[in-house]
């Protein structure tokens, strides 16, 4: 089920070589955003944790409607709550400019998730074509009119709940595409997403799955503004030296592996020497290889204006912007 709701969050995200009014409504999210999905006998609560213009952070919270007699009257007090009955809580971080899942953290299992391609398929789905669903398309109200005669039907709208209430004299916006055929459950269906047209929020109010013999009902039962949550900060992995540093003639390779969401990094050689440890600031020239890995390259003139012959130091990696994250080698070498 995470992986499906996943996959329907990520069509909000549509490729920016092709610019739809979903992606309009993305710029318009905030944190404590949320929507409240109902399929698969659970509920799911989904809310923005953080955004930038390039990455957007959802928080996730599934529970089985087993555990629960009935949908909580406030949602937003029962995560406040600890969300009792959940049978998972996770953070997803997704990449707007690309559509891609840029890092997964589970906080039931306390680990982080590997989300194969082969699973969610992000690139086909960010790039399905959104288009608006015609009023001919759209569902009426009541029979329709004898053959050759205009119909003068009411449009149908959906039943929409916004931080627990009803709404009234609702007017949508909605659009229709294609699942494709991935042999998932979804495979070749039509799906219809609703958008309430006077309120300003980053959600579908109301999806439906156009599909007969189709074993799987997802709707929206509530949404709203101002979801709190107990996680102030996303898990980071930390990246990792790769062996030792390797010579390269005029200069000193050093390789890691870092997940793909840190960009750029400091580098630091920590003098251990002494007992007041000093840190000194290592300027490198960055390289992505073929294989995933990142190589660090520093001049041996620099190595020979900052380090002390004879002295011991380790290496340190830090993602810019992400001090907590830092790795230090293990193993000190000595500088001669």
């Amino acid at each position: 089920m995470l992986r499906i709701i996943t996959c329907l969050v990520l069509l909000f995200l549509s490729s920016t070589l092709h610019p739809s009014p979903l992606q309009e409504r993305l710029k318009t999210a905030q944190s404590g955003d949320y929507l409240v999905l109902e399929g698969g006998k659970r509920f799911t609560v989904i809310s923005v944790h953080s955004i930038t213009c390039s990455s957007l952070v959802l928080e996730e919270i599934s529970v089985p409607s087993s555990h629960l007699k009935a949908p909580p009257p406030s949602w937003p007090e029962w995560v406040e709550a600890g969300a009792p009955g959940h049978s998972s809580w996770s953070m997803i971080e997704l990449d707007i400019p690309n559509g891609t899942i840029l890092e997964c953290y589970s906080f039931t299992r306390q680990a982080w998730i590997q989300i194969a391609p082969n699973e969610s398929l992000l690139a086909t789905l960010l790039r399905l074509p959104l288009s608006p669903l015609s009023y001919d398309k759209r569902r009426h109200i009541g029979p329709p009119p004898p053959h050759g005669e205009l119909d003068t039907r009411k449009l149908w709208e959906p039943p929409i709940v916004f931080e627990g209430q009803k709404k009234m004299d609702v007017h949508c916006d909605a659009y229709e595409t294609t699942w494709p055929q991935d042999n998932s459950v979804l495979a070749g269906t039509t799906l219809l997403l609703y958008f309430d047209r006077d309120l300003c929020f980053p959600f579908p109010s109301w999806i439906q799955i156009e599909a007969t013999p189709l074993a799987l009902s997802l709707r929206a039962i509530d949404a709203g503004k101002n979801l709190p949550s107990p996680h102030h900060f996303f898990p980071r992995r930390t990246p990792e030296f790769v062996g030792s540093a390797q010579k390269l003639g005029n200069s000193l390779r050093l390789v890691i592996k870092s997940p793909k969401y840190f960009k750029k990094f400091e580098l630091f050689a920590v003098d251990i020497t002494s007992c007041s440890k000093q840190i000194h600031p290592i300027p490198t020239v960055l390289e992505i290889h073929e294989d995933g890995t990142l190589s660090l390259d520093i001049a041996n003139e620099i190595l020979n204006q900052t380090l002390t012959p004879s002295h011991r130091y380790t290496w340190l990696i830090m993602p810019e912007g992400y001090s907590q994250s830092y790795s230090e080698t293990s193993r000190p070498f000595l500088w001669e």
